[in-house]
This record gives structure tokens, C-alpha cells and sequence, in this order.
């Protein structure tokens, strides 16, 4: 499935170029079975694979890939960002008391956020982290009701910089495109998996604390 879907974004990109990638990265942020690097890597690869090292291909990398890359996956991502805004409460409200949270609990926990100089940085870092699934970011972004003018330029600028880390591991690396992409995805799902238990280990702690 996988080398028929690499075969599909090859003559994708190549038809589409900077189109094709923009799109791609809308899809590729809201369909969740598509690897969350397959888009930039096969683009980086299929479209500059033939450029030198130099500071124009570099150039060539930020306006071709990295930013409607960055592009795409700011505007998917709302899509995650706004189901989980809109349906996150009800969700808290109603099964929230199986894991000790509740709807207050949400609200404290963004205002600290959004306070925080530090928060900012944090969703910043980790959007722009290949590793960590930006699926999981969006929701938590979205379930937490977080100031969308905020989460919209850290989504973008965490975005390019994730975008022109694996747009350049493509381009550098493309002979080894399928197995980076699948490793990735790999170690994303551990990581997703990781940090949900994380913050639902935070929440109960706090709940904890508060309770003693």
C-alpha cells in the first residue's frame, strides 16, 4: 500500500509542485492513516533531489516545501482544532469523572498556559518536533480552547520549522524515503501514546493535590 501510495505523490508533486505539497499537508493533517511525513519527505525528494547544497537550494526548499507545507498544515489542523473545541466540553463534562477531570480543570490549566510566556514556547517546540504526531497537538490545543490567533501563528512557525527539518532529511536522504517515513510514524505513535498518559497522569495529580 505504501509503494502504491508513494508512486501516487510522485506524479502528484511533479504534476502540482508547491500546490501539490499544500494540499497534500491539509490532507495529511486530518486523515490520520496517512504517515505524517510522507508528504514532505516524498515531496522534498521527488522535487529537489537534483539540487546542489547551496544557499539558493536552500531557498528553493523554504518556498517550495516548507512554506505551503506550513501552509497546509495550519489550515488541516483547524479542522482537529475546532471539532475538538466544540465537542471537547461535552466530552469532559460527560466522561471526565472517569479519569478525575473536570470541566474547571480545563480552564485553569489553559489560563496558566496562555499566561505563561513558557506555554507559548512549549506548543511552539513541540509542533515543530517531527517526531510528535501533530494530531495530538491540535486536539489538546482545541480541547484547552486555546486563543486561536496564538495557536494559528505556533501551528504555522512550528510548522515551517518542522516542514524544512524533513523537507531537508528527504532531500539528503531520499534513497532511504520509505523506511525514514515508516520509523517516523513509528516512534509517532509511541510518542502520541506517551504524552496522552502524560497529560492525563497530570491532570490527576493536580486533582490530587488539590484534594488533600
Amino acid at each position: 500500500m505504501l509503494e502504491s501510495l508513494i508512486s501516487l505523490l510522485e506524479s502528484f508533486f511533479i504534476n502540482y509542485g508547491a500546490l501539490g505539497v499544500f494540499i497534500g499537508s491539509i490532507i495529511e493533517e486530518i486523515i490520520a492513516p496517512i504517515p505524517s511525513t510522507i508528504v514532505i519527505l516524498g515531496s522534498s525528494l521527488f522535487m529537489l533531489h537534483e539540487l546542489p547544497l547551496t544557499l539558493a537550494s536552500f531557498f528553493d526548499l523554504f518556498i517550495q516545501i516548507s512554506l505551503p507545507a506550513a501552509l497546509g498544515m495550519t489550515i488541516g489542523s483547524l479542522v482537529i482544532y475546532f471539532l475538538c473545541y466544540y465537542l471537547g466540553k461535552e466530552f469532559i463534562v460527560r466522561w471526565g469523572k472517569y479519569l478525575t477531570l473536570n470541566w474547571e480543570d480545563i480552564e485553569k490549566t489553559n489560563e496558566k498556559i496562555e499566561n505563561e510566556k513558557r506555554g507559548g514556547l512549549f506548543l511552539f517546540g513541540v509542533r515543530a518536533i517531527p517526531v510528535i504526531p501533530s494530531v495530538v497537538i491540535s486536539a489538546f490545543c482545541g480541547v484547552m480552547r486555546y486563543d486561536i490567533k496564538k495557536y494559528i501563528l505556533i501551528t504555522f512557525l512550528g510548522g515551517f520549522v518542522r516542514a524544512s527539518i524533513l523537507g531537508f532529511i528527504g532531500w539528503q536522504f531520499g534513497s532511504f524515503y520509505e523506511s525514514i517515513s515508516t520509523s517516523i510514524s513509528s516512534i509517532e505513535e509511541i510518542v502520541g501514546f506517551i504524552i496522552i498518559i502524560i497529560i492525563v497522569a497530570i491532570f490527576i495529580k493536580r486533582k490530587i493535590d488539590e484534594d488533600k
